[in-house]
């Protein structure tokens, strides 16, 4: 089969070659490595090249003309964050955690206003085209994360017009011993155990492992969420030119909470009862998530001499779930809009794929021009199995509920009305795969950088009836110029695709929806500074999108996405043991063509209109404070679009509505324990504590025209403490 030609391909090509070994291509880039990667990753005696997943190269972010943003591990700690949704708090143009406290199982957010994939280690993280088997990476297992913003296909082939979010696995580091574990307890019973251990078994072989035990029970009355997940990465010097590193991960996630909204009655719509409570479970006690995670990866580095080098890497994952559930409708069944319809649901799914990238890098000069070429093949494939019923479920009284009167069905063969209608079990059995070539060239002149992308991907996707072939080109240009005072202004045009699995309406698979982004931008980092600014204005259309009905699951596609807005970014120490981190988006995403008027002019159902958020700490350098860190955090985001809906129930009122804007405070407590006791050096105590004063907000709506009001609570005030040991 072709993928396995490509990666015998890249490991033959390795072999026959010599010399000091390449940087992994997601590894952090030169500006951002003190803060993501303070330790250099064990590459047998030479010290590792930092690289950014934004052109897979080692262009520093200052020098790259691309809007990126990058959150580290010491970021992840010191926030106290516990998933990726959480993670992109902070950064410009995201709205975050769409789903609020009631769905952490997924990493729900919107890029630039779209949905956005997400990569480790260079490579996709596959999700179900159809259901809800989906990878999550536990933040346990990273050393970084790097936002990249806007169409990143000319490297990475199907991709959202947004962007991606790529994420770097921890690996061994150049230290004969290292280790490090830490507990925490806080709020709803949040515990979290993590480990981390590693060192070189000898100049040739360095070994690490880590691994987190963690859970919680939700906001949501019921629900709960458990996780045992173990990593390991192993870095072996071949031979003088050549490193091999593996890594193997597993997660076991026996539940997931509550996967549950309230009714836009009485959370953004008025309710004559009242308000509905943020702690409200529209389902049962016995609604179940389950997840199983497993991979394996492989990254050969081989450096060819001259400024020429090898990299080839591929990864199997495979997921499981189970899922079995009573929700609500979020349709009132009486006139005091206290009792809500419900209906049932259960699956069984599983998701295999493979994904290979082998790339080739080097640098030669042409006159006064200094290239850096790129040139790589990549295959993925994907496999998703799903079996789904939808049943029927008993009305719930969403202010005062009374559960255990609905049995939750066990699997897709069980739900209440099995055989009939939407309860005769579906089968959804979709491949996909991609194959793709791709170059890239960036020319230096003095501070002038030239950034060219280009690349061929040829698309197939089955779903046992309908076979979709597509082949797409799409590239990249980006001018920057650098000035002696570390002034860079920048411009860029890219484009992208994304593959479809809906089936349409007319008959078929939908064809590939397309993307391009036109960026104008300035970055400032004085030379030898970790100040770094960033700003940009963008404008984005999406085209070939696909609309599905959630009533017949039937598909249009026929629809136009704008996006278009203005961000600014800004990292920076301060006077007096201050440091700043900021970050500030507006943008205006439209539904600008499709096949429902009562659509065109209104947002994307769970994006936002912009966000600030300002990260300030205060470390004390002398007396009797040393060691203490006090930082305050406020996040603003601005109302985010929920849909068309005839808040009336008569069908002649339907109009476009958005939940509200929020702001919250967070605050962090550091200290560093040494400097009570110098026996307790390597340990420290943090505080973390989010929505200070204890909001009630709504993260996000999910509105459909007579039949669906669903909405989404933001998590509460929640406190936790954590005490660890680094060594």
């Amino acid at each position: 089969m072709r993928f396995i030609h490509f990666a015998l391909a890249g490991l033959s090509l390795a072999a026959l070659s010599s010399h000091a070994m390449a940087a992994p291509a997601t590894a952090p880039s030169d500006d951002a490595k003190e803060e993501t990667a303070p330790d250099d990753i064990l590459v047998m005696g030479h010290k590792e090249i930092a690289q950014s997943a934004a052109t897979k190269t080692a262009l520093p972010l200052a020098e790259t003309p691309q809007s990126i943003s990058v959150i580290s591990a010491s970021d992840i700690s010191a926030l106290g964050l516990a998933n990726l949704n959480q993670s992109l708090r902070y950064v410009a143009g995201v709205t975050p955690e769409t789903r609020g406290a009631s769905a952490e199982i997924y990493d729900q957010f919107k890029l630039r206003g779209f949905d956005a994939p997400v990569y480790l280690d260079g490579l996709k993280q596959f999700a179900s085209s159809s259901g809800y088997a989906a990878p999550q990476i536990d933040l346990s297992r990273l050393d970084s994360i790097e936002v990249i913003k806007g169409p990143a296909s000319a490297l990475y082939g199907q991709s959202s017009p947004g962007g991606l979010v790529a994420m770097t696995s921890k690996l061994p580091l150049d230290k004969a011993f290292y280790g490090s574990v830490a507990g925490t307890y806080g709020t709803y019973d949040l515990y979290r155990v993590d480990a981390d251990v590693g060192g070189k078994l000898s100049d040739a072989v360095g070994l690490r492992l880590y691994g987190s035990i963690n859970g919680a029970d939700t906001q949501q009355t019921y629900g709960s969420r458990a996780r045992q997940t173990l990593s390991g990465a192993a870095t072996f010097k071949l031979d003088s030119a050549t490193s091999l590193t593996v890594l193997g991960a597993y997660s076991h996630d026996p539940k997931n909470g509550n996967y549950s909204g309230a009714p836009g009655y009485g959370t953004l719509f008025h309710n004559p009862s009242g308000t509905i409570a943020t702690t409200y479970a529209d389902g049962e006690p016995d609604n179940f998530f389950r997840r199983d995670q497993v991979a394996g990866t492989y990254i050969l580095n081989r450096d060819l001499g001259g400024g020429w080098a090898l990299r080839a890497s591929g990864r199997y994952q495979h997921v499981g779930s189970d899922l079995g559930a009573v929700y609500e409708t979020g349709v009132p069944t009486n006139t005091a809009m206290t009792t809500f319809s419900r209906g049932s649901y259960a699956t069984h799914e599983t998701l295999d794929n493979w994904t290979f990238d082998n790339q080739l890098s080097g640098r030669f000069t042409t006159g006064a021009l200094t290239h850096a070429l790129l040139v790589g093949v990549d295959y993925q494939t994907a496999h998703s199995y799903e079996v789904a019923a939808f049943g029927a479920a008993n009305d719930i009284n969403a202010f005062t509920p009374v559960y255990g009167t609905q049995p939750v069905p066990q699997t897709p063969y069980t739900v209440p009305g099995y055989g009939t209608g939407y309860a005769t079990p579906s089968t959804y059995n979709i491949h996909q795969r991609q194959t793709g070539l791709y170059a890239q060239d960036t020319i230096s002149w003095g501070g002038l950088r030239l950034l060219l992308s280009g690349r061929h991907d040829w698309a197939r996707t089955e779903d046992g009836t309908n076979i979709q072939n597509d082949r797409r080109f799409t590239g990249r240009a980006g001018l920057l110029y650098k000035t002696g005072i570390g002034l860079a202004p920048y411009a860029s045009y890219a484009t992208s695709f994304e593959p479809q699995s809906a089936t349409l309406a007319t008959g078929g698979l939908a064809k590939p929806s397309t993307g391009k982004q036109v960026e104008l931008g300035v970055k400032f980092q004085p030379e030898g500074s970790p100040i770094l600014v960033s700003a940009a204005w963008f404008h984005i259309e999406q085209s070939n999108v696909v609309s599905t009905d959630p009533v017949t699951f039937l598909a249009t596609q026929n629809g136009t996405y704008r996006s278009a807005g203005f961000e600014v970014e800004a990292k920076a120490p301060l006077p007096h043991g201050f440091n700043l981190r900021a970050a500030y988006s507006h943008q205006r995403v439209r539904d600008v063509a499709d096949a429902d008027a009562r659509y065109v002019g209104g947002g994307l159902i769970g994006a936002g209109d912009g966000n600030l958020a300002i990260n300030l700490d205060w470390t004390a350098k002398a007396g009797p404070l040393t060691g203490l860190n006090l930082g305050a955090g406020l996040r603003h985001v601005s109302r985010v679009y929920g849909g068309v809906f005839d808040e009336t129930l008569t069908g002649n009122d339907y109009r476009q509505y958005y939940t509200p804007s929020y702001t919250l405070v967070d605050a962090a407590l550091h200290y560093d324990l040494a400097h009570l006791d110098t026996r307790m050096r390597g340990m420290a105590l943090v505080v973390n504590v989010t929505n200070l004063f204890d909001k009630a907000y709504l993260t996000s709506c999910y509105l459909y025209p007579a039949y669906d009001a669903w909405c989404w609570y933001g998590q509460r005030r929640t406190v936790q403490g954590t005490l660890s040991w680094h060594w």
